[in-house]
């Protein structure tokens, strides 16, 4: 089942899209498996390149003096963060 090849690389790419996974976690249970050294750079890459962005472009837009444009993005992400901590926490009920 893990030995998959496309399985581990699709498994450590979306590991790498959510932030609240561990990647030390990730990288250490991947070295556990079969799976090839290029597959899980390449994965881990592209899988960083996402999350990498938003965040620099989110950083830029808090770090202007304009305290009109930095309220709504400090509220989106307030938002998007306690949404994710209400999903978690409906999921867990279910």
């Amino acid at each position: 089942m893990w030995g998959n090849q496309n399985r581990l690389t699709a498994l450590v790419f979306v590991s790498r899209l959510l932030p609240f996974i561990s990647f030390d976690l990730i990288s250490y249970g991947a070295g556990l498996t079969p799976i090839r050294f290029w597959r899980f750079a390449s994965a881990t890459l592209l899988g960083l390149i996402p999350m990498s962005f938003l965040l620099a472009h989110f950083g830029a837009e808090l770090k202007t003096t304009e305290l009109t444009r930095a309220i709504p993005i400090a509220l989106g992400l307030g938002a998007l963060t306690f949404g994710s901590i209400l999903w978690a926490a409906f999921r867990a009920r279910r």
